[in-house]
Order: C-alpha cells, then structure tokens, then sequence
C-alpha cells in the first residue's frame, strides 16, 4: 500500500511538472556548482526546488523518528531492567532477605537516583532491620529530590517518633509548617508530642490553630481536647509560677463553658483548699457532684470534713447522694466504708448487709466485711470473710476507669495516660462492680483518693 501511494505521488508529481513547463516555456540557468550549470525552464526549477525541500524535510523528521524509537526501546528495555530490580527488591525484603533487598535496591538508585519511591522502599528495608540512623540519612538524601517532599518529611517525624526521639520529630514537623503553614496533619502530629513532653503551653497554642482550620465535624472533639489543654496549663500556671489566682480564673473560665468537665473542678477545690478557702472548695466540688455525679468529689469532700473534724457534714453528703441516686451500688460501698473509719461499726456493717446481693461476688466487699468484724472482735466472722475474699480474687480491682479506653486505676487521674483524653475515669457501673476484681485486703483501708 505504502510503495502504491509512493508511486502514485511521483506520476502526479511528473504530471504536475510536465503541465507547469508546458505552461510556462521560459528557460533559466542554473549554477549548481562554479563553471557547472543546467538549463532548464522556471517552472521546472520551482517544483524541484520544492521538492527537493520537502524530501530534505521528510529524511530529517524519518531519521529523528527513527532515533527516538530506538531511544524508546532502549529506555524500555532500562525500565524493564529496573522494574525486576524493583520487584527481586520487594520480594526479598517480603521474604526478609534484608542484605538481598538492600543490595537490589542500591543498584537500582545507581541508574536512578531521582526516584524518591525508591528511596522510600530503602528505608522500609532498614527500619525492618532496625537501623533507623540508615533510614533517616536515606530521607535525607530524599530530600534533595524535586519532587514533593511531603512524604518524605513525614516518614522522618514517624521514625523519630518509633525511637522516642521528639527532639527530632519536633524539628522535622516544624520544617513541614514552615512549607505549608495549614498542614494539619503536621498541626496534630507537633500537638500529641507535645502533649507527650508535657509541654502544655506549646500544645495549647498550637490546638487553637487545629480549630480554626477544623471541620464542623471534628470542631467538637477538638475542642473538647482544647479544654483539657487548659486545664493542664491552668495546673502549670499554678504549680509553676505559684500564681493561684491567676490559675483559679482559668479553672472557672473552663468550668463555665462546660460545667460536665470534672477535673478542672477538682483541681480548683484543691487550690481554694490550699489557699485557706475552705468554704469555697466545699461549694465546688459539691457543685461538681450535683452536675456529674462522680465519686471523686464525695471522696475529696470526705479528706475535706474529717480534716475540718466535721464529720456529720460528710455523713449528710452521703445520705444525701444515696437518696438521690438509690440505683448507685458504689455509693453505699464507700459510705461503709466512711462508717468503718469513723468506727461507726454498725452502720458500716448494716450497710454491707444491704448490699450484699449486688455484691457478694466482690472479693474488696468481703475483705471491708472481714475489717468490720475485726473492729467487732469477731475474729471468727472476720477469717470466714476474709477465706470467701480470698477465693473470689481474679484480677485487681480499681476504683476507676477510663470510659474512653478501659483503662483501670487506683487513683482518679485528670487525664488517661492511655488514650490522652482527659476527664474520662468514672467509677464503675453496677454491673461491671460485679465482676470479680482483686484487692488486698490491706488496701481497703488505704485507697488514696
């Protein structure tokens, strides 16, 4: 078809001149060469030269085609070669043949050293291998790359971050917010090191940015987390500078805008306590125990009126908190348990009988019941309590518990050092007191509230 289409081309061309000359019989000399010369008609003399250009044309493009096809084969071919390097690279470091996918991998970046994927998979082999220095100087080399350095800048901040160095990943995130200001992933990954480090200040700041660029669906979770920043900060203003008054204003500033939040309100019982205002730690965290109803404020009332020797105050409280809330099994638990250290054995021990159906199960009710029968001098009811204690133990029992993560502990905790959320320890539900959890029985006197 093509040797058709040529042919073709050359008669009409033959045509076309033959008819031209015919038309226009006008001869012309023409020097090709000095003393050399043809005669010929113009007309004849145009076509060729025309075609003559065209030919020239035709030859350069044909001979710059055919180069870059044998350019594209050879590029071909080298992608080929590069791909099986890539792919015995993947599959050795799948199989774990670390020194393999190392060796691959290295003679891959040999005739590719812009390829930052390649970089990547580099370091996945020496963090496999635990050598994170290798992996950080490979970023680093990554980072002379003109591509987009994003991902290669948050791979740095998470190896830092595997090796608990938060020096390292704060510089790393840093640089990121200095490219990209509104990057905020790089925002929330600086905050929770921050957190981590304690620094409160850093994170409190940085928190108030997240918010602003928040959607509307996380505007709420963030600024629950910004709370609890302040109240860390309104806790280092106090303990740092020993400036109460000023950390007593940013207390109440956060108890206002969310009444719910207990540990603000603890804290700030504490420091009017401290400060010599008595009456006003009482009105708090009575407060705090009508809007939540958390037992932590009933046991730092309990420190507070035995202190103050004003037990009946506490005795009402208690009373009082059973009235209203007669479905709460850990109520009565701690009011006998009140009884028994104000050595009102009766009380403490009619109370126990009460519950004894919701918790008979309870290894810490029988060991309280073995101290009431202790104080009684009934020793003999005391080691029957005790044995039945002794045989219910399964676990350890915790007064508190994270509603966030589960996570158990003795003591209340403003913030779960499991899941760094703040204000979730509660004590447990009725059913869940019914598990069979473990305490000492020499705790049971001893709980630290």
């Amino acid at each position: 078809m093509y040797i058709r289409i040529v042919f073709l081309s050359i008669i009409i061309f033959v045509a076309i001149l033959g008819y031209l000359s015919y038309l226009n019989p006008f001869g012309v000399t023409f020097h090709y060469f000095k003393g050399r010369y043809i005669e010929t008609s113009l007309s004849v003399l145009l076509v060729a030269s025309f075609f003559i250009g065209a030919l020239i044309t035709f030859l350069i493009y044909s001979i710059r085609d055919v180069r870059n096809t044998l350019k594209e084969r050879k590029g071909k071919k080298e992608r080929e070669q590069l791909w099986d390097i890539f792919y015995s690279a993947t599959d050795a470091l799948f199989k774990n043949d670390l020194p393999k996918a190392e060796k691959q991998i290295l003679a891959y970046l040999k005739k590719r050293p812009d390829d930052p994927k390649v970089y990547l998979k580099l370091v996945d082999i020496y963090q496999k291998g635990g050598n994170p220095k290798k992996a950080i100087e490979t970023l680093e080399r990554a980072k002379g790359l003109q591509v987009n350095q994003l991902e290669i800048f948050f791979r740095e901040a998470q190896i830092y971050k595997e090796i608990q160095d938060h020096a390292g990943a704060i510089k790393v995130l840093k640089a990121i917010l200095a490219f990209d200001q509104s990057n905020r992933e790089a925002m929330r990954e600086l905050r929770d090191i921050y957190i981590k480090e304690k620094q409160w200040e850093e994170a409190l700041k940085l928190q108030k940015s997240i918010i602003k660029l928040s959607s509307k669906r996380d505007f709420d979770q963030e600024k629950g987390l910004q709370r609890g920043l302040r109240y860390e900060h309104a806790r280092l203003i106090a303990e740092r500078d020993k400036d109460e008054k000023e950390g007593i204003k940013e207390l109440k500033d956060i108890i206002k805008e969310d009444p719910s939040f207990s540990p603000p309100q603890v804290l700030l019982g504490e420091l009017l306590r401290r400060a010599g205002e008595t009456k006003e730690a009482i009105k708090v965290w009575r407060r705090g125990f009508e809007k939540t109803h958390e037992i932590i404020f009933l046991s730092k009332l309990e420190d507070l009126y035995l202190s103050e020797e004003d037990p009946r105050g506490i005795l009402r409280l208690y009373l009082s908190a059973m009235d209203e809330e007669p479905q709460n099994i850990v109520i009565p638990f701690f009011y006998a348990r009140l009884c028994l250290r104000l050595e009102m054995i009766d009380d403490a021990l009619e109370k126990l009988q009460e519950m004894e159906t919701h918790l008979a199960d309870h290894p810490s009710y029988h060991y309280l019941l073995a101290e009431v029968y202790s104080h009684r001098e009934d020793y003999e009811q005391a080691a029957e309590e005790y044995r039945k204690g002794l045989k219910l133990e399964g676990g350890t029992y915790v007064p508190y518990r994270c509603t966030n993560c589960q996570r158990e502990v003795r003591t209340w905790l403003p913030l779960c050092p499991s899941c760094n959320q703040w204000g979730t320890f509660t004590t447990c539900s009725k059913e869940e007191v019914k598990v069979p959890l473990f305490v000492h029985p020499s705790q049971v006197m001893n709980w630290d509230f």
